[in-house]
Formats: structure tokens, C-alpha cells, sequence
């Protein structure tokens, strides 16, 4: 464990069990003052084996509400799809709000803004090569549709929604989670206060680093 620029760093090569193990720890600690714990999940590949072994575990999924920090403008059916991939990994028992795509696109992004607490208890988040979170990519500008919601569109050109970075920095404590040597480069840029928009992105009570690559960077 390492402070870093306000952050604290767990590398490890184990480290979807160090996370596992963290977060259930933190559901642990806000269900003892709160009936329900608020959750974003990321999208992506790097988070999916943390979900399987999330699944099987003995949870109070009743108290448990999770949300998607961002989603693609498809169909649930499209492979592209973060809802479908995440809702395989995490499970039934996993209470998982989702972006209604086949609505219009702002409706879309308006009617999910109503499923959203107004805090996260803890928002987990992963980070592109590029240093984008959730669906914030750099020199992209965004489209506000409420406090909570925003419309994006990734370099491939195609339509996102995305948690705004406002809302995401009212989180109680934001977790980024990398894996993968083509990750090094936004990790340090994290690590150095770059302008990118996962840099900045900080929890209003702590923030955390996950990752499997090795620290002190090369």
C-alpha cells in the first residue's frame, strides 16, 4: 500500500482478490449505518472476473443496488453491450439498474438519472489507456442532461452515456481499478495530477488505486 496524490495504491498481482475483498469490506461498513449501499460498477473487460467471484458471494443483495457508471448507445443484445456483459458476470441476485437504450437518446439518459441515488456510496471505475473513466474521454466535450447524466461519444464515434464528473466526485469513496502493462501510462498520469479525466475524479471521503501493475513504476 502506497499514498500517491491523495490516492491510496494497492498493486498486487492477486489483485482482483486484494479488490474483492476491500469491497466487501466496504459494504460491510456502510450497512452498518445505511439500509442500502449505492454502487457503480465499471464496464470493460478489466472488471469482469471481480464480478464472477462477487457473485458467489454470501452478500445482504437485498441492500445491495448497483448502477452502471456508463453504457454504449446499443442494443442490450449487442456484444457491446456493458449491461449484458456485467449482468452475466454479477448475476440474478445482483440488483443492477441499467441505460434504457432503445429509448430516445437524451430520454434515455434523463429516465436512468431518475434510477440514481443521490450519493454513491462507492463508485467503482476503470481506466482506458488514454486515461478516460466511464465514458469521459479526453478533449471530449459532454452533453449535459441532468446533475447526474451526460451524453459522450468515444473516438470510434460511437454514442455513450456516462455518470458526469460532478456526480462521480460526490462519491464517498471512488475506486479505480487497472490492469494490463497498456495501463501504465494513465496510471502514472494519475499518479501525477495529469489533466486527464480520471485524475480528476477524487472521492469526497477517500480514493483508492487497484491494480496489478507493478509500483514503484518503472
Amino acid at each position: 500500500m502506497k499514498r500517491v496524490n491523495n490516492r491510496i495504491l494497492f498493486s498486487s498481482p492477486q489483485v482482483d482478490r486484494l479488490l474483492l475483498g476491500f469491497l466487501l469490506r466496504l459494504f460491510g461498513l456502510f450497512l452498518k449505518r445505511e439500509r442500502i449501499c449505492h454502487v457503480a460498477l465499471a464496464g470493460g473487460k478489466t472488471p469482469i472476473e471481480l464480478y464472477r467471484m462477487l457473485s458467489s458471494q454470501k452478500l445482504p443483495w437485498d441492500r445491495l443496488r448497483f448502477y452502471l457508471s456508463d453504457e454504449r448507445y446499443v442494443p442490450f443484445s449487442s456484444e457491446l453491450s456493458n449491461y449484458r456483459v456485467v449482468k452475466e458476470a454479477i448475476g440474478n441476485r445482483g440488483r443492477l439498474a441499467f441505460f434504457k437504450t432503445e429509448m430516445p437518446l437524451e430520454e434515455c439518459a434523463m429516465d436512468y438519472s431518475f434510477q440514481l441515488p443521490d450519493r454513491l456510496h462507492i463508485a467503482l471505475l476503470g481506466v482506458g489507456a488514454d486515461g478516460h473513466t466511464a465514458s469521459l474521454f479526453p478533449g471530449v466535450e459532454c452533453q449535459d442532461v441532468s446533475p447526474k447524466v451526460c451524453i459522450s461519444r468515444s473516438p470510434d464515434g460511437l454514442l455513450r452515456l456516462s455518470l458526469k464528473e460532478e456526480y462521480l466526485n460526490e462519491s464517498c469513496v471512488l475506486v479505480f481499478f487497472l490492469k494490463g502493462e497498456e495501463k501504465r501510462q494513465a496510471l502514472e498520469a494519475i499518479i501525477k495530477g495529469e489533466d486527464i479525466p480520471a485524475s480528476r475524479l477524487v472521492g469526497k471521503l477517500k480514493s483508492y488505486i487497484f491494480t496489478d501493475i507493478t509500483y514503484p513504476l518503472k
